[in-house]
């Protein structure tokens, strides 16, 4: 398999070691665990079982770190959509750009910048 540089392809393998951070994407899609999630993230992490590395990336909203540590991209943006975040700001963050420079990349008529 060829390796594309900066991209990280999820395999088995880091899908086993994400496993704690992808089954807590996989509870927030349920409403009483998004608001359970976003009255008491510390705890909520604990629960279900998280490390310390963990908790931090999602703490710091890491997104890239998540990926880079077994988080499936669909998965990982329930957690960001649970915090009011989406995949476009995600994309920004992990090529470390601002949302505004990262949609001047984006093909296409650029439609304004969602500010909520």
């Amino acid at each position: 398999m060829s390796k594309i540089a900066g991209t990280h392809v999820f395999t088995g393998e880091l899908s086993q070691q994400g496993y704690r951070l992808n089954r807590l994407s996989m509870t927030l899609t349920r409403k009483e665990n998004r608001e359970a999630f976003l009255a008491d993230e510390a705890g909520y992490m604990e629960r279900l079982g998280l490390n310390e590395g963990e908790r931090d990336m999602v703490r710091e909203r890491d997104w890239g770190a998540i990926i880079r540590s077994g988080g499936n991209i669909y998965l990982t943006l329930k957690i960001a959509a649970t915090v009011g975040g989406n995949l476009l700001e995600m994309g920004a963050q992990m090529r470390g750009e601002s949302l505004e420079s990262f949609m001047a990349t984006r093909p296409g008529p650029k439609a304004p910048v969602r500010r909520d």
